[in-house]
Parts: C-alpha cells; structure tokens; sequence
C-alpha cells in the first residue's frame, strides 16, 4: 500500500479487492489507512455485503460486519460507513475521524456536478487517467451543467488536456488546451495549448497559434527553450500512451489491428536501440 503499516488484528489470507483503485488491503488498518488515502473518490457502494462478508470471514470482525450489513440495508451514507470502520480499530485517534468527516461534509455540500469533479480530479492526481477522462465526460454530458458557469467548463477542459498529454496523446490534448483557453482565459491553457502543439509536432500550427495570440520573438524562444527541457523528461511519454491506446484497441475487440500495431512498435523499438548502440 506505500506505507508500512502496524497491524494489531487479524490479517486476512484473501485479501479485499478494490476495483475502483486497483487495490489489495488484508487488514482493518489497511481499511483505515486506504479510507484516508482515497477520501475524494470512494463511495458508499465500494463497502457492500461483499465486503462485509469479507470483514466476517477473513478479518473475524463479527460485530462490525453486522453493523455495516445493517448500514447497507439501511442505505446510510458514506460518512456512517467510515466512522464505523474507523471507529473498530486504534489506527486513527478521535481527532483525525473528526478530520475526515469534516472533508465528507464539505465535499457533500458541493453541487453534485463539482462532487464529480473532486472526484476526477483525484483520479488524475492519483493517475488514474482513464477513469479520470471517463468522470470528465460524464460531467459535461450531465444536466447539471447547465448552472455551470463558463470557467468550470475551462477548468475541465484544462484538466482533460492534462489527462491526454499524460496518456502521451498531444494532439487530443491541445485540443482540450485550445477549449479550455477559450472558455476559461487562463494563461495557464494557452501555454499548455502551444507545449502540446511542439510535443506533437505540429509546427505549423504553433506558428499560427503563436502569431494569433501575439506571442513575441522573445517569448517563443522561452517557450522552445522550455519545449527542450519538457521533452527530454516526456520523451518517453509518447511511447507510453501509444501503449496504453493499445489497451482500448485490445478491450474493443480489433485483435488483427491491436498485433499489427505491437509487431510494428517492436520492430521501430528495435531498430531505434540498433542504431543507438551502432559504432
């Protein structure tokens, strides 16, 4: 879990699996510590009668699998349901659940579009890019943006771009860079908007970009003299995202297309490391 963690109860010998995050937790302490970890983006309907036969049968917590079988029965809330799991074991003290049901509150009493938001901001913060970009989406499609003002749509936009350029797509994310500048105004768009224009390649597009936002002489060659730097640590991002693009093709069923794709990538891979250590 990235943590070393004392455990002073049971330790499960099946673990509880957390789909959402991709997570194995074998104890209560784990619970805990992974509650705390992932308070944006966990839901009343991760802890469900499964979880708490898991708590019964692998944790041997017979009172507290009881109480969060009623909670679910009850349909209670997110918050009742981690004081309980918080409350059955000393991992955190009274001040620290009080810490954590002060950020359940104030998240709860954001309008449901914005609680999306937290949520898929976590999931680009946690790298999580996929389900990030999925929950954007879900946002934008959503009626309640109709009371949306035109920043959030910038600040979504912006922060989709964010997710592509990590999936190492940049031509889709200056698109989503582009969006975000002209709902938003944020320089922070724009000068996203014209990195992704250079990392992808485009040049004559960062040209008339450049001339349409009147960016100077002076200005450019900062922007390169940056671009040189940025590339050098995203050299490989292209790579990876061209990979995780193969995930999608695969999940979608084109079987030929997915090892057309692989057997061609091997094959530059290959020749691109022949040609470094050629003398």
């Amino acid at each position: 879990m990235g943590k070393l963690i004392q455990c002073s109860g049971q330790i499960a010998k099946n673990p509880y699996y957390f789909r959402v995050t991709d997570t194995n937790v074998y104890s209560i302490e784990e619970i805990c510590y992974y509650i705390r970890s992932n308070i944006y983006i966990i839901q009343a309907e991760m802890f469900n009668y499964e979880f708490a036969i898991w708590l019964r049968e692998e944790l041997k917590m017979e009172s507290t699998a009881s109480k969060i079988e009623k909670l679910v029965t009850a349909n209670n809330s997110l918050k009742d349901i981690v004081v309980t799991l918080c409350c059955s074991c000393d991992y955190y003290d009274e001040k620290e659940i009080h810490e954590l049901i002060k950020i359940m509150d104030e998240t709860q009493s954001l309008p449901l579009r914005k609680r999306q938001k937290v949520k898929a901001d976590n999931y680009l913060r946690c790298n999580f890019i996929e389900k990030a970009l999925e929950e954007y989406g879900n946002i934008l499609k959503s009626d309640n943006m109709l009371l949306a003002d035109i920043s959030e749509y910038g600040t979504i936009y912006h922060n989709m771009g964010v997710a592509y350029a990590g999936l190492g797509d940049f031509n889709k994310a200056s698109e989503y860079f582009s969006q975000a500048y002209e709902k938003g105004k944020n320089k922070e768009s724009l000068r996203e908007y014209i990195y992704c224009l250079l990392l992808d390649g485009d040049t004559d597009k960062y040209e008339l970009v450049c001339t349409q936002f009147n960016i100077t002489e002076q200005e450019k060659d900062i922007i390169k003299k940056d671009f040189i730097e940025t590339d050098k640590l995203n050299g490989s991002s292209r790579e990876v995202g061209k990979v995780s693009r193969l995930r999608e093709t695969l999940k979608s069923g084109y079987l030929e297309e997915y090892y057309d794709k692989v057997e061609s990538y091997i094959k530059r891979w290959k020749d691109e490391y022949r040609e470094q250590i050629s003398v």
